[in-house]
């Protein structure tokens, strides 16, 4: 086997694929940021320890794909460096996903507001549900690099398979995509929820500091997955019930939140204390006309301010 193959000019069907497999994922730059340092815990948590380290894994397909851009050849060795990665990627990107979907399930949305606060700290800092997406991210761009690379490895070594992988692919990618855009949009409105909390239980959650930074953590996650998500994200969140922002952007607010939620109370203490100030005006004023009034002597009709008769 050659150790240079060059790439035949790409044809409508597999340079479609290719395009999509490209534009799936519009960066990873957050998820680089916010999973670089323990993507080897995540990866334990969910049950797929070893086969090594995420960041190091993309940028090697990057490196092996740009050099496929830059010079339209896929050299052998090259190929063989990053050929073992397939199976990895897809069974991490799978575990990932299950994990997500078990985290989510978890939240109930109609337990009482002190059980679904502890299965919230509990999504967020010990299942770190923000990472796995954040991860999930990562792990499907690899995937998404390694496949260009098989493709057009395909298109050089095996042409006449080429038709069918690119139905393949496209298939699976699309099954991927549409997975994935579930979960974030599953996150968002398990995460909306909790605005439903009664008034006074919203105002007493929100003032717990651990609470609204581990609030402000998953949003940021979450529209770091919808931002790299792209197209697909953007398609889902135009359908999705616009309750659903509205209630993040009232978590993500604590006054507005606090004052949202004390508004009905806040209007009616308010009016109680109108009434009740009217009321006390009204005695004072009678009070400070009684006072006003000329004093008189106990037995009779003069003014005790008026002088006597001599």
């Amino acid at each position: 086997m050659a150790d240079d193959a060059h790439i035949e000019e790409p044809g409508p069907a597999d340079e479609a694929v290719a395009r999509a497999l490209r534009d799936a994922i519009v960066s990873v730059e957050a998820a680089v940021a916010r999973v670089h340092e323990f993507s080897a815990e995540i990866f334990e948590l969910v049950g797929a320890p070893g086969g090594g380290d995420a960041v190091d894994h993309h940028n090697a397909l990057t490196r092996v794909a740009g050099l496929l851009d830059a010079t339209g050849q896929l050299r052998a060795t090259d190929w063989e460096s990053v050929r073992g990665l397939g199976d990895v990627l897809a069974d991490r990107a799978g575990r990932l996903r299950a994990h997500t979907g078990e985290v989510l399930d978890g939240l109930a949305a109609d337990a009482p507001a002190q059980d679904r606060v502890a299965c919230l700290q509990q999504a967020v800092e010990t299942d770190r549900l923000g990472e796995t997406l954040q991860l999930l991210v990562l792990v499907e761009d690899s995937l998404n690099l390694w496949q260009r690379l098989r493709l057009a490895r395909i298109r050089t070594t095996e042409p006449d398979r080429l038709e069918h992988e690119c139905a393949a692919i496209g298939t699976t990618l699309a099954g991927r995509v549409e997975r994935d855009v579930g979960l974030l949009l599953r996150a968002r409105a398990r995460l909306a929820s909790y605005a439903a909390l009664k008034p006074f239980e919203l105002v007493r959650w929100l003032s717990t500091a651990r609470v609204k930074k581990d609030i402000a953590r998953l949003r940021a996650d979450l529209d770091d997955v919808a931002a790299a998500l792209g197209s697909a994200a953007e398609r889902a969140l135009e359908a999705e019930d616009p309750s659903v922002a509205e209630n993040l952007a009232e978590l993500g607010n604590p006054v507005r939140a606090v004052g949202g939620a004390l508004g009905d109370s806040a209007r009616t203490l308010g009016g109680r204390a109108v009434g009740a100030g009217s009321t006390g005006v009204g005695k004072l004023g009678r009070g400070l006309h009684r006072v006003a009034e000329p004093r008189r002597r106990p037995g009779g009709d003069v003014p005790l301010t008026t002088a006597p008769d001599a």
